[in-house]
């Protein structure tokens, strides 16, 4: 195929021509990256780059079609351009965004980066300069004035005037607008990566990456990365990055896709600058899949040394032990990916992922975590008995812990066993705190220290400024965000937490966790109708024995008696063949007035081991039984000092 025409002061391999630095075409190439026509547009911006980074290299005559279908589109190295058109189809495209770009937004660049037609060889054209700035024009026939006629005196009036409206105008529409203050690079959103592999079958893997470059870039220390949740609100989303960045109050934000196909691997990675949408760097890796581990090490430290020049960072260590076996660690990705879906159904299945991880290498200490995590969340969201799965978590925990110290995710899931299920409350404050120091970007230790700790202490200052923490580093966290509204409810503040709530669900109306708080928060204002409307909306999205205490609850309140004993008894019994928190019966028991069967209840959820038990005092719920023999016994066993009084 022949070689691109050449023009004017630009040679046939694409050099640059003598007005135009390599400099200035990388900062054209951001530019047109950064702007709303290619921002979406990755198999594009990615052709336009590595042909222009080709040039730039002196390898202009390498740009032929069967290197580009390979190299920038993942053809095969078979690949035939006669029988598959991908590079001359996206060549069209390229050229049509390109003069779409500049008949708008970039009307006015010195430089012009074109893809002439029979060719695959970037031209970079020179463009001629803008006009003079007025104020500066106005300022200097000014300075002239002196010399000069009257008339000329009132040209340079005049010329002043126009480009001072004009300022003004332009001050008064920023003004408008609002303070334009953009995040300093202290602080980065890594989005999930796109999967471009051919069968589309990768999502878990891509996942796993983009968490395990957020990982290491946590503990490079004196940035602020924004954690899985809120990055991953973005996913399968095309929106425009500086406005990803102002909704995570964040500098720059990393992008990238991952295509893999059999034993081989690309990885594309590109930092923006949230400020002005331009590349900060960008790098394509072609490996085998082997050295997964190296190409996500490679990335974080290449992040970490662009962003050196902002602020001071040590480097991040390697990936945490990673196992040899590429195997165990799709094994590991897919157990992650299930859990971090936050339901029962994927959280079971997250186990039998774990364990074939550990069996293939008992030395894995995350995928011991994550183990610990799953039986956690199981025994606490009532999907399991929590004396069934518990000592499970515990032991998976003590096994991450034993095998790797500086885990801090290991020591998070310790902290909740100690505090949900053996409440050893020094022992909990440990290990949270454990973790905090071993990464204090950890969201995930922030808001376990807070809510699993400090909440049940009572300590709700200090626990809502561990959640803002939390909330600080996953921003659209709707648990954190939630559990926020949980504990301004315990210190008194309940109108406050209806809008936490409320914020919550705007965000996404599914999220059952927040519908249940706010159906609880009306109900205790005795805002009935309200309450109504939210029970109504929770029919059949949760479990019925579930539902039907929330109801008998409900009708408790409203002296409804019959109706609440009806719910109550049903659920004692399907409570004898499966699971139900019996701190939830006992709750119903006490709306009714029904003191020792409410007592008995909460005996058996110590017995049971019940984590909800932990936030007893937090409700004040069970206040009149303050004074009863049964209860004080049950407040010492749990190794709480009693009910806090709201606002502590």
């Amino acid at each position: 195929m022949r070689s691109a025409p050449t023009s004017d002061g630009a040679n046939g391999n694409g050099a640059p021509p003598p007005a135009a630095s390599a400099e200035a075409i990388r900062a054209a190439l951001e530019k047109i990256l950064s702007s709303p026509g290619f921002t979406g547009a990755e198999r594009l911006s990615r052709f336009l780059a590595f042909t222009v980074n080709e040039s730039l290299a002196g390898n202009g005559d390498r740009l032929k079609e069967s290197m580009l279908g390979v190299e920038v589109f993942g053809r095969k190295p078979t690949y035939d351009p006669r029988i598959d058109a991908v590079v001359r189809t996206e060549a069209v495209k390229l050229r049509a965004r390109l003069k779409e770009y500049y008949d708008t937004a970039g009307a006015g660049d010195p430089l012009r980066i074109d893809l002439p037609k029979g060719g695959y060889v970037p031209q970079f054209v020179p463009r001629e300069p803008p006009p003079p700035d007025p104020l500066a024009a106005a300022a200097a026939a000014a300075d002239s004035g002196a010399a000069e006629n009257g008339a000329r005196r009132q040209l340079a009036a005049g010329l002043l005037v126009v480009a001072a409206l004009g300022l003004a105008v332009t001050l008064g529409y920023r003004w408008r607008q609002g303070p334009v203050s953009p995040p300093a690079l202290n602080s980065i959103a890594v989005l999930p990566f796109v999967d471009l592999s051919p069968q589309k079958d990768q999502e878990y893997f891509c996942d796993g990456m983009t968490e395990e470059i957020i990982d290491t870039l946590t503990r490079a220390g004196a940035f602020r990365v924004v954690a899985r949740t809120s990055s991953f609100a973005f996913k399968g989303k095309q929106q425009d990055i500086r406005e990803i960045g102002r909704k995570l109050d964040v500098g720059a934000v990393l992008e990238g896709s991952v295509r893999k196909d059999g034993q081989r691997l690309r990885v594309t990675a590109q930092l923006i600058s949230v400020a002005d949408g331009y590349h900060l760097w960008s790098q394509t890796y072609e490996r085998e899949l082997r050295d997964v581990f190296t190409v996500q090490d490679e990335i974080s430290r290449a992040i970490v040394d662009t962003l050196r020049q902002k602020m001071p960072l040590r480097s991040p260590s390697a990936l945490r032990n990673p196992p040899e076996d590429i195997a165990t660690y799709e094994l590991f990705l897919k157990g992650r990916y299930h859990w971090a879906r936050w339901r029962t159904a994927d959280v079971q299945k997250s186990i039998p992922y774990f364990n074939q991880a550990i069996a293939r290498d008992p030395n894995y200490a995350e995928a011991w975590a994550g183990l610990a995590d799953s039986y956690t969340w199981l025994a606490f969201f009532a999907a399991a008995p929590p004396t069934d799965v518990m000592p499970k978590a515990r032991e998976a925990a003590e096994k991450a812990i034993a095998l790797n110290d500086s885990l801090a995710e290991a020591h998070s899931s310790l902290g909740y066993v100690r505090a949900l299920y053996e409440w050893d409350w020094p022992a909990a404050q440990r290990e949270f705190q454990r973790a905090i120091e071993l990464n204090p970007n950890s969201a995930d230790a922030h808001f376990g220290y807070g809510m699993a700790y400090l909440a049940p202490m009572g300590r709700y200052d200090d626990a809502l400024a561990e959640l803002r923490r939390a909330q600080q580093l996953d921003p659209l966290s709707l648990v954190i965000m939630t559990y926020i509204g949980v504990v301004l409810d315990f210190s008194g503040h309940g109108q406050e937490a209806v809008e936490q709530f409320q914020r919550a669900l705007e965000l996404d109306p599914d999220f059952v966790a927040a519908r249940q708080e706010l159906e609880g928060a009306y109900l205790r204002q005795a805002r009935y109708p309200d309450a109504a409307g939210e029970l109504d909306r929770l029919r059949g999205v949760i479990s019925q024995p579930r539902f039907d205490l929330i109801r008998a609850e409900f009708y408790a309140r409203q002296g409804k008696r019959a109706e609440a004993e009806s719910l109550v008894r049903s659920v004692e019994q399907q409570a004898q063949s499966g699971y139900v928190h019996p701190t939830s019966i006992a709750a119903v028991y006490r709306e009714l007035g029904r003191d020792a069967e409410a007592l008995k209840w909460l005996q058996r959820a110590y017995l049971e081991r019940d984590g909800m038990l932990a936030y007893m005092g937090c409700s004040h719920s069970f206040d009149r039984l303050n004074s009863t023999p049964e209860f004080k016994k049950l407040w010492k066993d749990l190794g709480l000092g009693g009910p806090a009084a709201p606002g502590n």
